[in-house]
């Protein structure tokens, strides 16, 4: 049955209905799944009436609708064979998409559900036609360091007149792709694995280009299908958008790995690139990444300050600044203030870019460190707005190292907790993060990447974070028996995982995202019964 409406409309199926509905028990379907119309499957009963029951979303009538009922040809593709093995809204058909068509020569699934011919139209188009579906297309090589693949061609707006391209990878890692083009258009590209499944999307309004970082699963052939992006108040056209099309292996995949102060941010591409100084009132600029980081380091117990001004236009504006400890062990302070109504947020990194300390709720921020190891440590600022200001908020700064303070077990670096990440390993006096491995359960760790189930029992800023385990997901206290003794199921998450018993709420982690009450540092998880939720 299909419900065919502009409007937002619900379907129902019963075999009683009242003034109000349907009568308890007697829905054989229901459909709402989209702003306009619908389509279900129900089966039918052996006698008797079914009442079809269109309802509105609005209040009142909302407009024009038809209902078409066909008896289904099929329910999914074990139903079809033959010509047509795939099925699709009931009826068995030749394609459901363009990955069921493995003939060049008819490499598309039209409106119709039928494999025919690319579009074949895109005027001028002589480098790549006919290349439009994944049986056509185009192989691309795949890029080495310091040696990027480049092609082209011209893609058009009309139906089926998308152009594809194949790679190979060798393995999982990521990829920079990037579509460059001159001429007033809008460009967008997706990377498809060999079942079409989307692996990334370039959609951007940008102009002239679209570029992305494309994280590659694993090894194996993968689709790069380049369309024409057309409204629907515009009219296809077969005029021809030239572009070329560049792989390449990334320079970075975050800040950290950019080391010049004058290019000291990931782009979107992989690449090293300038900050954006879209700030009004920023003076201090440029300091838009940990490269170019300002140096806030002073002596031991002596406050050292700056004063500085962020906005958040771009998004991804931020203020960096840095301090390096010389000894295992040392500790560090870390406060932000301001006047005025803005929302400024402290984050605290090591030198890989791993967060070490977080305060966002405050004014002043302040974050506190403790068991540092030696090295350079980033503190980045930020401008909470929404929507987003260009207006620079003014602030000031303020860092200062602590004397030496080794540790001696895993207890010590859970000691202070409030805005500090918990670091499992004691190693030469001083907390360091868990490397990464495939811990056994009920082994300790700091992080997922820890272990080999993936789940970590450690939230954030909790004060039991020298209980930490290797943990596994559950769905009552019972599932976390092999665990050993004292273990509960969370509940309440998407996804609950055995942790060590609480005894107070603060033993259950923060929810970093929710407002606490005035004065708190973070507002915590609840600690009911030695469960946390």
């Amino acid at each position: 049955m299909t419900l065919t409406s502009a409007a937002d409309l619900s379907l129902y199926v019963a075999t009683m209905c009242n003034d109000t509905g349907p009568t308890a028990g007697s829905c054989l379907a229901f459909r709402d799944a989209t702003t306009a119309g619908e389509t279900l499957a129900f089966a039918a009963p052996l006698s008797g009436t079914a009442f079809v029951i269109v309802d509105s979303y609005a209040a009142t009538e909302s407009g024009d609708y038809t209902v078409d009922v066909v008896e289904a040809q099929c329910q999914d593709a074990m139903d079809c064979s033959g010509a047509t093995p795939f099925c699709v809204d009931f009826t068995c058909v030749q394609c459901g998409n363009s990955f069921d068509c493995p003939t060049t020569g008819a490499p598309v699934c039209d409106t119709t559900n039928t494999c025919v011919a690319g579009a074949g139209t895109c005027t001028g188009d002589t480098t790549g036609e006919n290349d439009n579906g994944p049986a056509a297309a185009r192989m691309i090589g795949f890029p080495t360091a310091m040696t990027p693949v480049t092609s082209g061609a011209s893609v058009c707006g009309t139906a089926n007149g998308d152009d594809w391209y194949k790679f190979t990878a060798p393995g999982a890692g990521s990829i920079s792709i990037n579509v460059a083009w001159t001429l007033a258009a809008d460009l967008d590209f997706s990377v498809l694995d060999a079942t079409g499944a989307v692996v990334a999307s370039g959609l951007s309004t940008v102009a002239n280009s679209e570029a992305r970082l494309v994280a590659i699963p694993a090894a194996g052939t993968y689709y790069l299908q380049i369309r024409q992006y057309v409204s629907q108040a515009s009219t296809p056209t077969s005029d021809p958008i030239a572009y070329t099309v560049t792989l390449a292996l990334p320079e970075c995949t975050n800040d950290f790995q950019c080391t010049t102060a004058g290019t000291p941010i990931c782009s979107a591409a992989g690449t090293c690139v300038a900050g954006v100084d879209m700030c009004t009132g920023d003076a201090s600029e440029p300091d838009d990444g940990p490269a170019a980081a300002r140096d806030l380091t002073g002596v031991i117990g002596v406050a050292t300050s700056l004063t500085g001004a962020v906005c958040n236009t771009p998004a991804t504006e931020a203020d960096w600044y840095k301090v390096t400890t010389t000894a295992p062990g040392e500790g560090l302070t870390v406060s932000a203030s301001w006047t005025g109504t803005a929302d400024i947020d402290v984050a605290v990194f090591d030198s890989t870019g791993r967060l070490e300390g977080l305060s966002f709720w405050k004014n002043p921020e302040a974050v506190t460190l403790t068991h540092l190891p030696a090295g350079v440590h980033y503190i980045r600022l930020t401008l909470f707005a929404d929507p987003p200001v260009a207006a620079a908020a003014a602030y000031t700064v303020t860092a200062t190292r602590t004397l030496v303070s080794v540790c001696t077990t895993t207890a010590d670096c859970a000691t202070e907790y409030s805005t500090q990440v918990y670091r499992g390993a004691c190693t030469a006096g001083a907390c360091q993060f868990i490397a990464p491995g495939t811990r056994a359960e009920g082994t300790a760790c700091d992080s997922g990447d820890d272990c080999m189930s993936g789940a970590c029992s450690y939230f954030a800023f909790e004060a039991d974070a020298a209980e930490s385990v290797c943990t596994k997901a559950c769905t009552a206290t019972a599932d976390c028996a092999s665990l050993g003794a004292g273990f509960t199921c969370t509940s309440g998450f998407n996804t609950n995982i055995c942790v060590p018993s609480c005894g107070a709420d603060l033993d259950c982690g923060a929810d970093t995202n929710s407002t606490p009450a005035a004065g708190d540092t973070w507002s915590y998880f609840t600690c009911t019964a030695g469960v946390c939720g």
